[in-house]
């Protein structure tokens, strides 16, 4: 899957208030696996959607987001194969990261998320706090800035 093929038009976000799933099918012809874990977390969560054969999609940015903000729960959603997941999983060690294989066009039926690079921040409750692609930790940053240290929403200056 080419990352450009999701770029038609504005990127869609995922709705912020909305709650992410507790269950959620991941590969077509799977079991939904279980993602209640995101709606109890002690300072939030973010969930990002990557594919291994995407050139856009660059590990790194989502590393050094991970680096800026320890206090959060990780999940990547990986499009790879078998040989390419144990890789992810290898360098994610060191980090609170749960890593899921994943075939981006079933998330995408069943989600709002449309493109790739991709994450979602979730409250502490699991709810979307903000959203979009990411491809530098600059950006992961910019979609994190309402997501406070306690795992609540922050407002927005000036109302």
């Amino acid at each position: 899957m080419e990352y450009r093929k999701f770029m038609r038009g504005s990127v869609p976000a995922y709705p912020k208030g909305t709650r992410f799933p507790e269950r959620l099918a991941l590969r077509s012809g799977d079991d939904e696996t279980d993602l209640s874990w995101l709606q109890h977390t002690a300072s939030g969560a973010v969930v990002f959607v990557m594919s291994a054969g995407c050139e856009a999609c660059d590990l790194d940015a989502a590393v050094g987001f991970m680096e800026e903000r320890p206090e959060l729960d990780y999940l990547l959603f990986a499009e790879a194969s078998e040989a390419e997941y144990e890789l992810l999983a290898k360098e994610l060690v060191p980090f609170p990261c749960r890593v899921e294989r994943c075939e981006i066009a079933v998330v995408a039926e069943r989600t709002p998320i449309k493109v790739i690079p991709f994450m979602i921040v979730l409250d502490r409750d699991g709810f979307a706090v903000g959203s979009g692609l990411f491809n530098t930790t600059l950006d992961a940053v910019a979609h994190a800035r309402w997501l406070g240290a306690n795992g609540k929403a922050v407002e927005a200056a000036g109302g």
